[in-house]
C-alpha cells in the first residue's frame, strides 16, 4: 500500500520544507532520562495492580515494551533532536494506523451501551484533537515527498495484524489490542512528564500532549479496567500485548530506514 496522500483541508500548517521549522530549534531544557525496567504495579494508579490481568499482560511484554518506549526515535523526539525527515516518515506511516477501523470494530463488539458510549467519546477526541495534528504537520508537505515514503515492512506487518484481529478477533482481543497500543504511547510520553521537560519543537510537543495528560490517562485507565474485566491470561488475547510491543518497536526503528529525502 502506498503512503497516504493527505490533501489540504484548510488547516494552517507548516511549510513544505520542514515540520520543525514552525519554531526555532531550541533544545529541550534537559535530557529526558530513560524509563526504568518494567516492574509489576508500575501502573497501579491506572488500575493495573499487581495480580491483575492488565498487569500480567504488561509484564509479559516487558522486553519489547521497554525497547520501544526507550527507542532512538522516542529519545530524539523527547530531546528535540529528531530529524524532520524521520518525523515526516513516521507521521505518514502512523496516519495509516489512524485510518484503520480498529476503534470502530471494538465499539461494534462492545457488550454494553456504557462501554459503547465511552468508546464513542474517545472517537470524538481522536477526530477533534489527533486528526488536526496530522493535518497541521503533514499539510503543506510536498505530495511527492509523501509519495516517496513507501509503506515500511513494520507498518505493513502491523496493519496486517490490525486487520486480522479486527476481522476475526474477539472483543477481548480487540480490547487488548487497543489497550496495548494506547498504553505504550502513554508510557513513552510519561517519560518527559516525569522529567519535567517540555519540548520546544511544536511537532514534538504536540505529539507528546496527545498522549499524556488527564484525558489520555483516563482513556488508558478505562481500557485497563475493561481488560481486567473481560480478558483472561489463559485466553488467546494473552498474545496481543507482546505482539503489539514487538510491532511498535519495529515501527519506530523503520522510520529511520525510510526517512523522507534520505
Amino acid at each position: 500500500m502506498a503512503a497516504p496522500n493527505i490533501s489540504p483541508t484548510g488547516e494552517s500548517g507548516t511549510s513544505a520544507q520542514s515540520v520543525g521549522q514552525a519554531a526555532s530549534r531550541k533544545p529541550a531544557t534537559k535530557h529526558v532520562p530513560l524509563a526504568p525496567a518494567s516492574k509489576s504495579g508500575d501502573y497501579a494508579f491506572l488500575g493495573a495492580t499487581p495480580g491483575s490481568v492488565a498487569d500480567a499482560f504488561y509484564m509479559a511484554a516487558a522486553e519489547d515494551w521497554q525497547a520501544a518506549i526507550n527507542s532512538r526515535f522516542v529519545n530524539e523526539l523527547l530531546d528535540d533532536t529528531l530529524p524532520d525527515s524521520v518525523l515526516i516518515s513516521y507521521l505518514v506511516q502512523d496516519f495509516t494506523f489512524f485510518m484503520q477501523p480498529t476503534l470502530e470494530r471494538l465499539t461494534a463488539q462492545a457488550p454494553t451501551q456504557e462501554i459503547r458510549d465511552m468508546l464513542n467519546r474517545q472517537a470524538e477526541f481522536f477526530a477533534d484533537r489527533e486528526k488536526p495534528y496530522f493535518l497541521r504537520f503533514l499539510y503543506g508537505v510536498d505530495e511527492r515527498l509523501q509519495a516517496s515514503v513507501p509503506q515500511t515492512p513494520a507498518n505493513r506487518e502491523y496493519c496486517a495484524y490490525l486487520d486480522q484481529i479486527a476481522a476475526t478477533g474477539s472483543f477481548a482481543q480487540l480490547l487488548c489490542l487497543m489497550c496495548a497500543m494506547e498504553w505504550l504511547y502513554l508510557a513513552w510520553a510519561k517519560r518527559t512528564v516525569d522529567a519535567g521537560v517540555v519540548q520546544q519543537v511544536p511537532a514534538h510537543r504536540g505529539w507528546v500532549e496527545l498522549h499524556e495528560g488527564d484525558l489520555f490517562r483516563r482513556w488508558v485507565g478505562n481500557l485497563i479496567e475493561l481488560v481486567n474485566r473481560y480478558a483472561s491470561v489463559d485466553g488467546p488475547e494473552a498474545a496481543v500485548f507482546p505482539e503489539v510491543a514487538r510491532l511498535e518497536r519495529a515501527f519506530f526503528e523503520d522510520s529511520y530506514a525510510y526517512a523522507v529525502g534520505e
